[in-house]
């Protein structure tokens, strides 16, 4: 059994060198969107799915994020 690890708000918002207001608009927005899990009112994210968002928008050619 694998333990998913999962990141708050602030974490990814140091990963992806952003602001946590800009980590919970893109947990709501379409395009381009950061997977979240709700957790109540809590905003969680798995580490694989942050990792496939950077290669994804390396992939894309954005940079803003990553």
């Amino acid at each position: 059994m694998t333990v998913a690890i999962l990141l708050t708000p602030q974490q990814v918002a140091e990963r992806l060198q952003v602001s946590v207001a800009w980590v919970r608009d893109h947990s709501e927005r379409l395009h381009p969107r950061l997977p979240v899990t709700r957790i109540g009112r809590l905003l969680r994210y798995h580490v694989e799915d942050i990792e496939h968002f950077i290669q994804s928008q390396r992939a894309s050619g954005k940079r803003r994020a990553v």
